[in-house]
């Protein structure tokens, strides 16, 4: 589904309704929206209008990037002043929770204050508006065998759903979703899903072990999958390169994917309407490589050149990179679209653990020894996914198929977001009072938000099985499931649930927060062990703020782990990417500040979720550091210049950790960050 412009009282709305995104732009007087089927926008584009307007105001503060016909980036918005342009044709890049583009022949003054940007032309002038989806959709399905050559073509096919073979694949927003995989009796791959003639295969043993490992960089590479007897790239003419070695197969696969990537990245800049990189400055001289000789290379060509360069040189620029952990087994064919999509890299183990009634899991996350025996099925059919941190702990997550399928056929709904928040102990309402003040405290988004109270069986399967975005629950569970005034709810006993993500605030309710990731939930965080009830209403307090200012699920876990000990007690299930609610400026923050002897530096980290994923680029606008960096990362440690702490306490999307706990940007006070007295 594309995205719409309809007109609104106050100008036009963008409505995404595949991502559930909105973005209302202001004009000065009422407009029509007329459909245009071609433009000039530089960018592949979903949908198109022309409008006629003498400026247009943006909700937030955003940044706007301007460019000449060529493509060549002409300036880039003062978030904190104003940027003017004379009169000539532009191409606008407007950052925003969707893609849009304004394509305008006039004179442009852009200029920012603390909640909007506004775009002033010279006198009615006509906008032509461009938006495209983020495309985390499949565009459908293809039918396979468990013999392994016919899983080879069906992964073949996941390259349809790039955008281009350019360098610009780098950008998430030019890489589809490929089609599922739906295992049959025959092989079945509709011509929709021809992939692009790039000159590249990827030959390997016709077993799933080396298929999986090598999928995500098969489709980011639009390669071929063929059967050879040794793991090897052949590209164009026949030129190979082993995958195969000292360091391991798995290794070097997991290797050339970062790198591909990540020089895609540095080269894309050489090409039209891409913004300088702190990475390629940094890099530049030391690799020296002909950027734009490169950019015009073919795919192959283009690959020939980036196994010249050493990996060592690279690594330290690297962003994070989710791994997955799969057991080559039969039943995980299906997860290898969504393993395609977040580029993630593939690591195998051999086998698969069986259930057993006490002991741990394979990796980090512990079976629930009160668990039901669905518990420990669903676990053992469960991929596990680690998220990496340079500071902090990682974070893993069983994740289960069903919680991909749950998020690809989520219910498209229009606004609020919608929140039910269940308190079953009036003993814990002091967690309750915490929550008044926090979900739904945003004037730039719709919420509605319903709190319950010691409910019965029935009414809390009622409250599970509705439509909602979230379900914050405070009480008790135990081996007979969610305890109420009248029983206790298994949720292994429902036929599905209709929220989207979850919070279960209650001792051991690993074993229930699987069953709702079986019955429609896409993701949530469960505790493991026993909780303290203080630790709880802290824990519990934290993970709202931070899920309603946009932070996805393992960007909470991870923060809450590092801000109190009991945050170890907290455990993602289902995909960790989920968010509540967007932020602001479109990416959740993490700032550290610490003392380096006499001065003070801090590290900023940025998270990505479902549609901000690696290769995408994020610009501090800070006077310390104002370079554009990859995500996701930590960028610093950068030196704290006085002027950068205005611009922080202005971040509502950022979170501070500070040594008595963590604020969010916008409420911290001077004298919390007493870094100049």
């Amino acid at each position: 589904m594309n995205p719409m412009f309809e007109p609104t009282e106050d100008g036009i709305e963008v409505i995404d309704m595949t991502e559930r995104r909105r973005y209302q732009l202001i004009t000065d007087s009422p407009v029509q929206p007329k459909e245009i089927e071609e433009t000039t926008i530089p960018y592949p584009i979903d949908n198109a209008v022309e409008i006629t307007t003498n400026a247009l105001t943006l909700p937030a503060k955003s940044a706007v990037y301007v460019y000449d016909r060529a493509g060549v980036m002409l300036a880039e918005s003062d978030l904190h002043g104003k940027t003017v342009l004379p009169g000539d044709e532009y191409s606008l890049d407007i950052s925003g929770p969707i893609k849009l583009y304004a394509n305008v022949d006039s004179s442009v003054e852009i200029s920012s204050d603390v909640e909007r940007t506004r775009i002033e032309f010279g006198g009615p002038t006509k906008v032509v508006l461009g938006a495209r989806s983020y495309h985390t959709q499949p565009a459908g399905s293809i039918m396979t065998t468990t013999n392994p050559k016919d899983v080879m073509q069906a992964v073949s096919a996941f390259s349809s759903a790039l955008k281009t073979t350019r360098p610009e694949r780098s950008y998430p927003t030019l890489r589809g979703h490929p089609p599922t995989i739906e295992v049959g009796q025959k092989l079945d791959v509709p011509s929709q899903f021809d992939p692009p003639e790039t000159g590249i295969s990827i030959e390997v043993p016709d077993d799933l072990r080396s298929i999986f490992v090598v999928t995500p960089l098969a489709y980011y590479l639009g390669a071929t999958v063929r059967h050879g007897s040794a793991p090897r790239l052949v590209m164009g003419s026949g030129q190979t390169f082993s995958l195969s070695g000292d360091r391991g197969f798995e290794s070097i696969v997991e290797r050339l994917l970062k790198q591909t990537l990540f020089l895609d990245s540095l080269v894309r800049v050489a090409g039209p309407s891409s913004n300088p990189l702190q990475e390629r400055h940094e890099l530049e001289s030391v690799l020296a490589l002909d950027m734009e000789s490169i950019y015009n290379q073919s795919p192959a060509e283009r690959l020939r050149t980036y196994l010249d360069v050493s990996f060592g040189a690279i690594e330290p620029y690297l962003p994070d990179w989710r791994t997955s952990v799969l057991h080559s087994t039969e039943d995980e064919i299906p997860y290898l679209p969504f393993l395609a999509q977040d580029l993630t890299v593939v690591k195998t183990e051999p086998g698969r653990p069986r259930s057993t009634e006490s002991g741990p899991a394979a990796g980090t996350v512990r079976k629930d020894t009160t668990a039901s025996t669905e518990a420990n099925s669903s676990l053992d059919r469960s991929i596990e996914q680690c998220w990496t941190d340079g500071r902090l702990p990682d974070i893993t997550a069983k994740v289960p198929l069903s919680a991909f399928y749950n998020d690809i056929n989520r219910t498209v709904r229009a606004d609020p977001i919608e929140i039910e928040v269940v308190c079953n102990d009036p003993e814990m309402g002091e967690e309750l009072v915490a929550l008044y003040s926090t979900y739904g405290n945003r004037e730039d988004l719709s919420f509605e938000v319903t709190t319950h109270y010691e409910l019965t069986v029935s009414e809390l399967a009622a409250v599970f099985e509705q439509t909602s975005d979230f379900v914050h629950y405070i009480g008790h569970t135990d081996g007979k499931g969610f305890r109420c005034t009248d029983g206790h709810l298994d949720a292994w006993s429902l036929e599905d649930v209709g929220m989207d993500a979850f919070l279960l605030n209650s001792c051991q309710s690993y074993d229930q927060g699987t069953a709702l990731l079986e019955k429609g939930s896409i993701g949530g965080i469960v505790t493991l062990e026993d909780i303290d009830n203080i630790d709880a209403i802290h824990t519990g307090s934290t993970i709202a703020q931070l899920l309603n200012q946009g932070f996805p699920l393992y960007a909470a876990a991870n923060i809450v782990r590092e801000e109190c000990a009991a945050g170890e007690n907290y455990q993602i299930i289902g995909k960790g990417t989920t968010a509540v609610s967007q932020s602001r400026a479109g990416l959740p923050i993490r700032f550290s500040i610490s003392r380096d002897g006499e001065r003070h530096q801090f590290c900023l980290k940025v998270y990505t979720k479902s549609r901000f994923q690696i290769g995408g680029t994020y610009q501090p606008h800070l006077s310390s550091t104002d370079a554009y960096h990859l995500i996701p990362k930590e960028i610093g440690p950068v030196q704290t210049v006085k002027s950068d702490l205005p611009k922080i306490t202005d971040m509502s999307e950022a979170v501070v950790l500070l040594e008595d706990g963590i604020k969010m940007g916008d409420e911290i006070k001077f004298k919390d960050i007493d870094l100049f007295s």
